[in-house]
């Protein structure tokens, strides 16, 4: 009698513990939100910036992250040689380059841009300052008028100046990145300046050569002309001088050259990139 009422008394003891531990297996094993910013860790980023496509503008950047907060990024852009965009705008707004056909100009270019940046929170996220240098080199053709005569009237030429200019430059940019998947991030440029110095040289040839005579009836001289041009050109604050090389004898000309130096200033903004991370 006393065994059954001993296991009597011992059997609530064991339902309890028997519920609580029921109840602590649940807790363990309930699912348990994860956020969306605490998924996405992976420490590699390829990404483009969509927002340049307009301008003929492809990049791609590659990111790493080497510290809780801190990334290092390397990025390429290139634009393919050929007449800029919106140039009638720029022809319209040439003032001071009346001489520069803006309508023919050409360009392209390319530019490395390694950088540092430190976010606000871990994981490449958020708002983050960025700690950049960059090397671009532009591939240019100039289109300077002047005037020569033809069937003895005057007719106004244009002299194609072409060659390349390289530019180094180091800046500081404000931006922002977020997670929209856990292996898709949106980077969004805020605002950067950076600044430098760049040079370079361009050279137009003539074949026939320029004559360094008034040509009648019109009494023009090509070599004059052209030369009055590269000296009215207007690039402030940069330096362009050039000059027409006269040939042995100075009675004809075959080339001219314009060299170019001075500051190099940008703005690295408005941009939206979007990546894959993994």
């Amino acid at each position: 009698m006393k065994k059954i009422i001993s296991f009597l008394f011992f059997v609530p003891l064991f339902a309890s513990a028997q519920i609580d531990s029921t109840a602590t297996d649940s807790i363990k094993t309930a699912p348990v939100h994860i956020r969306l910013r605490d998924r996405a860790t992976g420490k590699n980023i390829f990404k483009t910036n969509i927002s340049n496509i307009s301008f003929n503008n492809y990049s791609l950047t590659y990111e790493r992250l080497i510290a809780k907060k801190v990334s290092f990024a390397i990025g390429y852009r290139y634009m393919p040689f050929g007449v800029i965009p919106y140039s009638k705008q720029l022809q319209d707004a040439s003032g001071n380059n009346p001489d520069v056909n803006f309508n023919l100009f050409k360009m392209g270019n390319m530019s490395i841009t390694p950088e540092f940046r430190v976010y606000a929170h871990k994981n490449m996220r958020g708002f983050y300052f960025s700690f950049y240098g960059r090397y671009a080199s532009f591939d240019m053709a100039i289109p300077i008028k002047y005037t020569t005569t033809a069937m003895g009237q005057p007719v106004t030429e244009n002299a194609s100046f072409e060659g390349t200019i390289k530019s180094f430059s180091g800046g500081l940019m404000l931006g922002t990145q977020q997670n929209l998947g856990k292996h898709i991030v949106i980077d969004i440029w805020i605002v950067g300046l950076h600044a430098g110095s760049s040079n370079g040289t361009l050279q137009a040839t003539f074949s026939p050569a320029l004559i360094n005579a008034p040509i009648p009836p019109s009494g023009t001289n090509p070599v004059k002309s052209l030369q009055d041009a590269i000296n009215g050109i207007d690039a402030t604050p940069f330096t362009v001088t050039g000059k027409v090389n006269l040939n042995p004898g100075g009675l004809t000309a075959s080339s001219a050259t314009l060299d170019c130096t001075g500051p190099w200033y940008g703005i690295r903004g408005l941009g939206i990139n979007l990546g894959i991370r993994f």
